[in-house]
C-alpha cells in the first residue's frame, strides 16, 4: 500500500477541488520618503471555498481590508480568526500566513491589501509573482 505524506493528506481531504485566490495589482509607487521601499495596493478574491496555500510576503509588512464576505485567517500557527466586511488586520514581515480561506462555501470574498515592501523585490525576475512567497510543497496545490 502507498504510503501518503502529510501534504497528500492535506490535499486529499480539506482542499481538493477547492479554488485558489485570485490577485489583481490596483497600484505601485515607489515612496520617496523611504528610499528603496514600495507600496502596492491589491485586490484579494475569493471564489466560495476559495483557499492559498501557507505563504509569506517577502519580507513586506502587509495591512488588509475586507470589502465582502468573510476571510478566514490564521499567521503564526496562531489560532484561525474570521474577518468581516469592514475588518482589518496586518501581517508583520515575516509573517507567516498558514490559514488564508474564504469562510464560505456559497459567498465570495473581496479585500484589498496593501503591502510596503522592498522595491527590489518588485523589481527582481518574478516581479510582482515575488510578492506571494508560498511554503515549499504546496507550489503545485
Amino acid at each position: 500500500m502507498e504510503r501518503l505524506d502529510s501534504k497528500q493528506l492535506i490535499l486529499g481531504s480539506k482542499y481538493a477541488g477547492r479554488p485558489r485566490e485570485t490577485l489583481k495589482v490596483l497600484y505601485d509607487y515607489e515612496l520617496r520618503n523611504a528610499p528603496g521601499k514600495s507600496v502596492v495596493g491589491l485586490e484579494l478574491n475569493y471564489a466560495p471555498g476559495g483557499w492559498s496555500p501557507p505563504h509569506r510576503h517577502a519580507g513586506a509588512q502587509a495591512v488588509a481590508y475586507v470589502l465582502e464576505g468573510e476571510f478566514l485567517s490564521g499567521m503564526n500557527g496562531n489560532p484561525p480568526q474570521v474577518y468581516r466586511a469592514g475588518d482589518k488586520f496586518v501581517e508583520l514581515p515575516g509573517c507567516h500566513h498558514t490559514v488564508s480561506d474564504n469562510n464560505s462555501s456559497t459567498e465570495s470574498m473581496k479585500a484589498i491589501v496593501v503591502l510596503v515592501v522592498d522595491t527590489a523585490v518588485l523589481k527582481g525576475e518574478k516581479g510582482y509573482e515575488a510578492l506571494v512567497e508560498i511554503d515549499e510543497g504546496w507550489e503545485d496545490a
